[in-house]
């Protein structure tokens, strides 16, 4: 990667990465014309190919640069600075609705990357991927206050239910082309109640 792209002003920068985001999030990595990407970001192609070398250097960095926009975020929000399970969903998902506002199609790219079944480009995500839910499932589970939890749940299996089922949730938003982050905060709190009223401990 060029490093003149990162010399690049803010405002022009995201533009691009927005455009590549939504793009490869639409198409997947192999159908994606770097033209279109170009198209969408106010550049030309030369340009483009001026800050990646090719199409896989493009993909990788916005993966990279998902991963870490997300652990930032993650960190203002302070997400383990809490050990309430469901304090920490909802703050989790705090950040991630502030950061579709910014980036709209990040959240959409991340989801068809982890499906991408294209070898060069599935075996780093793969990786990456993996290392990032074990570290963060770690975290997690050491902070939690298991006391407030029903006491027949498998906390393991409530966690993998609840990941997949947001997942699930905002697949089905960008399939449907509703993105409208506002909408998708209200709706997501709202399951987190639910949640939390089916899995906590019930004062007597």
């Amino acid at each position: 990667m060029n490093d003149k792209f990162f010399r690049l002003p803010c405002e022009k920068r995201r533009r691009i990465i927005n455009a590549a985001y939504k793009v490869f999030s639409q198409s997947g990595y192999p159908k994606a014309p770097m033209s279109e990407i170009a198209d969408e970001g106010g550049v030309s192609k030369a340009l483009l190919f001026h800050y990646f070398q090719n199409k896989k250097e493009l993909y990788l960095y916005l993966w990279e640069n998902a991963m870490e926009t997300t652990r930032k975020a993650l960190r203002e929000y302070r997400v383990l600075e809490t050990n309430d399970f469901f304090e920490m969903l909802k703050r989790s998902l705090l950040s991630k609705c502030a950061l579709m506002r910014e980036y709209p199609y990040m959240y959409a790219f991340s989801l068809r990357a982890y499906y991408e079944t294209e070898p060069e480009i599935q075996r780093a995500v793969q990786e990456s991927f993996s290392d990032a839910c074990s570290t963060s499932e770690r975290l997690v589970f050491e902070k939690i206050d298991v006391s407030r939890l029903r006491k027949d749940i498998d906390l393991q299996a409530m966690y993998t239910e609840i990941l997949y089922a947001v997942d699930g949730y905002m697949f089905k938003k960008y399939r449907s082309n509703r993105i409208f982050p506002d909408e998708i905060e209200q709706e997501l709190i709202d399951l987190l109640e639910f949640w939390e009223n089916a899995y906590t401990r019930k004062e007597k």
